[in-house]
């Protein structure tokens, strides 16, 4: 059985609550490392990358392109 693991929305963001996903810079499949960039984000003033927190292989996005989410909320599973 997998053992999954949680990509957030870090706290880092800041001031916004909500951060509309831009793009996934990995599929579900896909092996990353620790600090590899998976995601780009937009919230109200800057868009940004957000580094993976952990290496592993992303098994499931949970909050798609174009799509928003709050800062804390999972967006992706990873294992």
């Amino acid at each position: 059985m997998d053992n999954l693991r949680n990509i957030v929305l870090p706290e880092e963001l800041g001031e916004g609550t909500e951060s509309s996903i831009i793009m996934w810079y990995k599929e579900p499949g896909d092996t990353f490392e620790e600090g590899e960039t998976l995601v780009e984000v937009q919230t109200e003033k800057v868009a940004f990358e957000v580094p993976a927190p952990f290496a592993g292989i992303l098994k499931e996005i949970k909050v798609k392109r174009g799509e928003t989410a709050k800062v804390g909320q999972v967006i992706a599973t990873a294992n």
